[in-house]
């Protein structure tokens, strides 16, 4: 069984292609810096074989599809308590004054009143039709809802910090397997072109 590539000896061979057509010993001090990060990164998660590497890539997007997709719960459950919350406050604000109107029994002053604080009602009849369904023995769950929101803005944070470190971490990956391809493609080319040249000189 032929043995699987190695990554360091695939990136030693990319790197020395680009020094021999580097321009400048700057350029060639930068390829030996570069070489020798990604070399030490490899051994840190003991990743040898091009198979291991696409395995760690497969395991890190995996991971950033499920944070992506637990934030973006988050989120839309956060829109949706701001929206209630923001409802809570125009209830609030507007319960006093329908209280009020409630009591006002003379025709022309309930026009006025009404006149007076339309908006403010407006936005209370609203908020206690999206509210209707919330309330229990007379009460707005408003304590836990912010609890909820706290929680969930903290979760959220957690887990965007956890995501960018990754997201650097997979870019690092796909710059070092392109370099590896290049240069098993250049090798495959290679082995082509020398068979095809033994062919030609047994036949």
């Amino acid at each position: 069984k032929p043995q699987a590539p190695n990554l360091a000896q695939l990136l030693s061979e990319y790197y020395t292609n680009r020094n021999a057509r580097a321009w400048s010993q700057k350029a060639k001090i930068g390829n030996l810096k570069e070489f020798n990060e990604i070399v030490n990164y490899l051994m840190q998660n003991k990743l040898t074989t091009p198979e291991e590497l696409q395995e760690r890539v497969s395991v890190l997007s995996d991971r950033i599809d499920t944070l992506k997709s637990s934030m973006c719960g988050k989120s839309d459950r956060m829109k949706e308590l701001d929206e209630l919350l923001r409802m809570v406050q125009f209830y609030t604000d507007g319960k006093p004054v329908a209280d009020k109107l409630a009591t006002i029994k003379w025709k022309g002053k309930r026009e006025q009143f009404m006149s007076e604080n339309e908006n403010t009602l407006r936005l209370y009849h609203m908020a206690e039709r999206k509210l209707k369904t919330y309330f229990k023995d007379g009460k707005l769950p408003i304590t836990a809802w912010r609890r909820e929101r706290d929680r969930l803005e903290q979760e959220y944070k957690t887990e965007q910090a956890e995501l960018s470190p990754i997201h650097a971490e997979v870019k690092k990956l796909w710059q070092i397997k392109y370099k590896v391809e290049q240069v098993i493609h250049e090798q495959e080319r290679q082995n082509t072109v020398t068979r095809q040249k033994k062919q030609e000189i047994e036949h």
